[in-house]
């Protein structure tokens, strides 16, 4: 099926517009494909399936499935606390929030522990299905051509950076699923506002934060849609609008509060408000250089933006025309405020920080991929209409824009180092030292160390990062300053090493170059230790001391 050529072209509501999309004449045209016929839509289905598979199949190699990618091994150690009797915040901590932890320990099991396989196999699915409900939004708020084109979209582009940051089972990939479903069920229900739809919309906005925090900005978004349809559409009476914004912020609270009452049963309610939010903004405002943040602008944001050049054209070819519809009709107009709104903020979000990491622009792609869909749609229908004297090349170029950025970077992933050699023998090690209820430490930021080897932490530090303050995305003489940004780190630390103190401690410093410039003698409270500990072993660059 060529979908280039998949249909005639039709005119529909009344609507035409140029094909050179000049709109200076005022008038809001719309040139649209045929209605699509049910053996196209299920092969657009098929489409889209394919297209993640293939694009995530590196994330099913052995290499990448024995070591984890970005995150994950925060989230596997996690986890398995969690499946050990752990509690989240308490026992073991970082700071994002704690569903994407409960994914890991759900999938883990019922499949295994360290069964990343497992994971990336629920994150193939998870892309798939938000490739799917991008589909549909597109669909409803234009055609089924517009989401059909939406949905490859997504499920190209998705994949069109650096394989660390976009094939990670990361909180983006999941947040994304949970937020689109948000919108469909919003729109769902956008005429008559019915509580029970916008309840479920809040509640899955709320589901979607406690997976990644900034994922809160959608309900600010839905609530600006609802206050324009009764200022300026006129379509909702005052009453309906406080009904369904009651609805939203009930739903919203309701998985959240959930879950805290679940965590004040437990006593670790205080430790999740520190480590989720509070401690989280702490770490997102640490200090930083202008340089660093410019650098970072062009090497990874501006990358970004170049590796999905043909969604961003298409997306802000969309917002121009929408805005310019708005200017002449309001009519119908919700869902496209409601689509530029959510772009809006959620570009925004990448910028928290000012640290730019890939994975942080994948939440962008779902409201990017439904408006360059609807574009890419009406472009496409006014190109066969009104062919252009180099249609040829045109198209050829449109598919090259689409397919060499996830060729490349596919190939990219088929080639990502085996990270395995490394660890394994360290593990092993480890499990050859200890029995199974012993307690390690491990000074660096390699905590798949507890979870291969089966050895519970013995403090809270999944990564002695939030100790040093040596996070990844800091200038390096920032980092080399060891200046914590959580208060009372050393404390917390003091405190879990003198309940139940290691029965080995693993020094990554000695190998990792990014903690070189952080030996264990620079840290007064835990070189006071060190003289219970003689050096047992030296594997793979890792000094590994045993206790006295």
């Amino acid at each position: 099926m060529n979908l280039f050529d998949a249909s005639d072209v039709y005119i529909r509501d009344g609507l035409l517009e140029c094909a050179s999309g000049d709109h200076s004449t005022g008038s809001r045209a719309e040139v649209k494909d045929r209605p699509m016929t049910r053996r196209e839509s299920r092969w657009i289905t098929v489409v889209i399936i394919a297209l993640v598979v293939i694009l995530r199949t590196p994330t099913l190699l052995s290499s990448l499935c024995q070591a984890g990618l970005t995150d994950e091994d925060y989230y596997s150690t996690i986890a398995s606390d969690i499946l050990d009797g752990g509690a989240v915040y308490h026992t073991a901590v970082d700071t994002k929030p704690p569903g994407i932890y409960y994914i890991f320990a759900g999938v883990f099991r019922v499949a295994g522990r360290n069964n990343f396989r497992a994971v990336h196999i629920l994150a193939i699915i998870v892309v798939a299905a938000t490739a799917l409900v991008v589909r549909r939004i597109g669909a409803r708020v234009a055609d089924e051509w517009a989401g059909a084109w939406g949905g490859i979209g997504y499920a190209v582009f998705v994949h069109a950076f650096l394989p660390g940051d976009t094939l990670a089972a990361n909180t983006e990939i999941f947040a994304s699923l949970l937020l689109a479903l948000s919108v469909l069920a919003f729109l769902q229900s956008e005429k008559e506002a019915r509580w029970g739809w916008m309840f479920l919309s809040g509640a899955l906005v709320g589901a979607a934060t406690l997976i990644r925090q900034p994922s809160a900005v959608n309900v600010g978004v839905m609530l600006a849609c609802l206050v324009y349809a009764w200022l300026l559409l006129r379509t909702q009476s005052l009453a309906s609008v406080v009904r369904a914004g009651s609805g939203i912020v009930a739903g919203f609270v309701a998985p959240i509060a959930g879950l805290a009452l679940y965590y004040l049963s437990q006593g670790n309610l205080y430790d999740a408000y520190l480590w989720a939010w509070l401690f989280a903004v702490r770490y997102v405002e640490s200090e930083t250089t202008v340089p660093y943040v410019l650098k970072h602008l062009v090497t990874i944001h501006l990358f970004v933006m170049l590796s999905w050049g043909l969604l961003w054209y298409f997306g802000i070819r969309q917002v121009i025309w929408s805005w310019k519809s708005l200017r002449h009709t309001r009519t119908g107009s919700l869902p496209a405020v409601l689509l530029v709104l959510w772009l809006g903020v959620t570009y925004l979000t990448i910028f928290i920080g000012w640290r730019f990491p890939g994975h942080y622009h994948l939440t962008v792609l779902p409201p990017l991929s439904i408006l360059a869909g609807m574009a890419f749609s009406r472009f496409i229908a006014q190109n066969r209409r009104s062919p252009h004297p180099h249609w040829a090349l045109v198209r050829t170029g449109v598919i090259g824009a689409a397919a060499v950025p996830a060729i490349v970077y596919l190939s990219m992933a088929f080639w990502l180092p085996k990270q395995t050699l490394d660890f394994h023998p360290i593990v092993q090690e480890i499990v050859k030292q200890t029995n199974p209820t012993d307690r390690i430490f491990v000074w660096g930021s390699y905590p798949r160390l507890y979870s291969f080897s089966g050895r519970r932490l013995a403090t809270r530090f999944v990564s002695c990062t939030h100790l040093v303050g040596a996070y990844a995305k800091r200038p390096s003489e920032i980092k080399a300053r060891g200046e914590s940004v959580i208060p009372g780190s050393w404390e917390m630390f003091k405190a879990d090493w003198e309940a139940h103190p290691p029965v080995l401690i693993i020094d990554t410093s000695t190998f990792d170059s990014d903690w070189r410039a952080h030996p264990m003698t620079r840290y007064p409270v835990l070189r006071a230790y060190l003289a219970e500990y003689r050096v047992e072993a030296v594997i793979n660059g890792a000094t590994i001391y045993r206790r006295l």
